[in-house]
């Protein structure tokens, strides 16, 4: 979620698509990139020599990432627009021929609340039941690390003019969504 000082900004929701068959061996990479007493990956938290480290070893991965877009937002719509956004990610995912989806764990209201959004999206008929939704936390699931990284490296690129990052990652489908 990114703000302006005039209450106007966007939302961006990410996803990594990765062949099951190459977890283990994301994760190993993911994980030789972490500092000794470093336990995970968290773009904001990075300096820009390694940010380019990583955005490096995450195009070297040749993943397909999707970025969904969420404008208008207002800091009290955020929720919204995160449903706003999911609502188009879940769909698209689904057609890519994604079977399974794990989102960064939240508090427990907010994972209720994604929980209730998914079975509506059910309702409406825009995922089938195919499509498995799960939480995880970052300290534990490295491959949360990707959207993470990428979500960064484009919100550096859309806000910061810095694409040298957006660049290094590669294949990142954009997509807008009126959070209206």
């Amino acid at each position: 979620m990114r703000i302006t000082p005039a209450n106007q900004g966007t939302y961006l929701l990410v996803a990594v698509v990765v062949d099951t068959v190459r977890i283990d061996e994301i994760r190993q990479v993911l994980r030789s990139l972490l500092y000794r007493r470093q336990d995970r990956l968290h773009w904001r938290d990075e300096e820009a020599p390694r940010r380019t480290k990583i955005a490096e070893a995450i195009g070297a991965l040749d993943l397909a990432a999707t970025v969904v877009i969420g404008t208008p937002l207002a800091k009290s719509k955020q929720e919204r627009a995160r449903r706003k956004c999911l609502e188009t990610l879940l769909p698209n995912l689904e057609t890519m021929g994604v079977t399974r989806v794990v989102m960064e764990e939240r508090t427990r209201s907010l994972v209720e609340s994604d929980r209730k959004m998914i079975t509506a999206v059910r309702g409406k008929r825009l995922i089938t039941a195919g499509l498995r939704v799960e939480t995880a936390r970052p300290k534990e699931e490295p491959m949360l690390w990707l959207p993470d990284s990428v979500a960064g490296a484009f919100g550096a690129a859309r806000d910061r003019g810095r694409s040298e990052w957006l660049e290094l990652i590669g294949r990142v489908e954009q997509i807008d969504v009126s959070t209206l």
